[in-house]
């Protein structure tokens, strides 16, 4: 591929990550939640209903979102009662988290009207296309990065 060409594809992925970003924050600021803190409240939501404990260095880790901020978000969710943080039993290093029905209910409001922005989104376009490309590309850069 021509130098032009990948400059075009990474200008592309950029603009439409920031796009997705905006449109995402647009729904998520009806909820008064940010990006990071949805993205926390999902972890926490999604381990749940797996019936695995919530530790918070594991939703650091699985959100992407480094340990310090993690802690501070959580902070505020719990301040908002949407949390609860508690230490081990086991081991009193370790803070656990678990979603109160407030949090439930509002994680849940606030994943419908994500899930219809993404439906509307990607309302006719080739979803498999993309994402076989983008595996593609993603593999390519996860061998590359080790």
């Amino acid at each position: 591929m021509e130098q032009k060409n990948t400059q075009r594809v990474d200008n592309l992925i950029w603009r439409v990550a920031k796009q997705l970003n905006k449109r995402k924050r647009a729904v998520l600021e009806e909820f008064d939640l940010t990006c990071s803190q949805y993205d926390l409240l999902a972890a926490i939501w999604q381990s749940t209903r797996e019936k695995k404990s919530v530790i918070q260095v594991d939703l650091a880790e699985r959100t992407q979102i480094d340990p310090m901020t993690t802690s501070t978000i959580l902070r505020n969710l719990q301040k908002r009662n949407l949390i609860i943080r508690e230490r081990g039993l086991v081991n009193t290093r370790t803070v656990e988290i678990e979603l109160t029905y407030s949090g439930s209910r509002l994680y849940q409001i606030a994943k419908r009207q994500i899930d219809q922005m993404r439906e509307e989104t990607y309302q006719s376009v080739d979803q498999q296309q993309i994402i076989s490309q983008l595996l593609i590309l993603s593999n390519k850069l996860n061998k590359s990065n080790h």
